[in-house]
């Protein structure tokens, strides 16, 4: 065993030395020359591939670093609300508030605050850099943050009470609505005339406009029996009076408010639904209470004038409190944080 060796060595010298060729008999000892040669380049490059290794970890931290600074500032500080910003906090689901320990997210404030000010600019005209447009702006995000708090809350509330909104119920309520404006309309003019006028795709409009406000009515009703009552009241008054909502109003001042549409208005106008309920009426004819599409107001609508595609009213609203009631008592109790700091309306 030992001379084996020996002579392997041996073997080896006279390979390195001659340049031997191979054989039968020295192939062993030539194999040994050749792994002996790749044996001192092994070690260095196992020490270069858990170098590069470490420093791919280092710069992948480096840039989630970055990256998670980056839309820290454009959230939080910068408050971006352009389409950009609107499209990655939807996949990011990162929280604008919170309330009572339910996330208020990000992505349902910018769609509740985008779709309003594309609502406006439709009517009125794009938004500019003047005081009075600033002011408008200010108040839509203030308006859109509150309400997107209020809506979080009661989707806590209906997970507690178990209120199920079924997919069959959200495509009667989305079919109602198509076919509010125009009955010959086809579902991709609808969801045209949905991007056009809110900039919302289908299941951005599904959700803003018929399963969250479906979830804060059926949460509403159930906390809120006084409002129930009030609007019972307000509608036997309404036929005591004869039609007369005005009267009706100051009889019941301070509990509920008297509203007009101030002219005629699209039967799709952005109102809670009085202008769709409208559509339907004859002229002079009075609505039974309904609840609003937000689920914060009981509605009384009477209609005053109509054409094709638009509607003349005044309404009665009687107001759901209890919600905001809680939600403004979790406020003071100290349950609600907003990580978004907005200017003063």
């Amino acid at each position: 065993m030992i001379k084996d060796k020996i002579s392997k060595r041996k073997a080896k010298k006279v390979i390195e030395e001659t340049g031997e060729r191979v054989t039968n008999d020295n192939v062993e000892a030539h194999r040994e020359v050749v792994l002996a040669k790749g044996r001192k380049f092994k070690y260095p490059l196992q020490y270069t591939k858990h170098k590069l290794v470490i420093n791919a970890v280092i710069i992948g931290i480096l840039a989630l670093v970055a990256m998670c600074t980056f839309g820290w500032v454009q959230y939080y500080k910068v408050q971006n609300t352009g389409p950009i910003a609107y499209r990655f906090s939807k996949y990011l689901r990162i929280p604008v508030a919170e309330i009572d320990g339910k996330n208020v997210l990000y992505s349902d404030y910018l769609m509740q605050y985008r779709s309003n000010i594309r609502a406006i600019e439709r009517q009125e005209g794009k938004l500019g850099s003047s005081d009075d447009d600033k002011r408008k702006i200010v108040y839509y995000k203030h308006m859109a943050l509150d309400n997107s708090i209020i809506n979080a809350y009661a989707m806590k509330l209906a997970d507690e009470y178990k209120i199920k909104i079924t997919g069959d119920r959200i495509n009667e309520v989305y079919e109602q609505y198509m076919k509010a404006g125009d009955s010959k309309i086809t579902a991709s003019g609808f969801e045209r005339m949905i991007e056009d006028n809110f900039g919302l795709t289908k299941s951005e409009y599904i959700r803003m406009f018929i399963e969250i406000p479906l979830i804060r009515k059926e949460v509403s009703v159930k906390i809120d029996s006084a409002a129930k009552e009030l609007s019972d009241a307000v509608d036997k008054s309404v036929k005591a009076n004869n039609g007369d909502i005005d009267a009706v109003a100051k009889d019941h001042q301070g509990k509920i408010t008297l509203e007009s549409s101030g002219g005629l208005v699209d039967s799709d106008n952005f109102d809670g639904g009085r202008a769709t309920m409208a559509s339907s009426m004859k002229v002079g004819e009075i609505s039974k209470p309904f609840l609003s599409t937000s689920g914060d107001s009981y509605y009384i609508v009477k209609l005053l004038d109509k054409n094709d595609s638009q509607v003349e009213y005044t309404s009665l609203s009687i107001p759901l409190t209890a919600l905001k009631k809680r939600v403004d008592e979790l406020k003071k109790d100290g349950k609600v944080k907003e990580y978004i700091k907005l200017e003063n309306k």
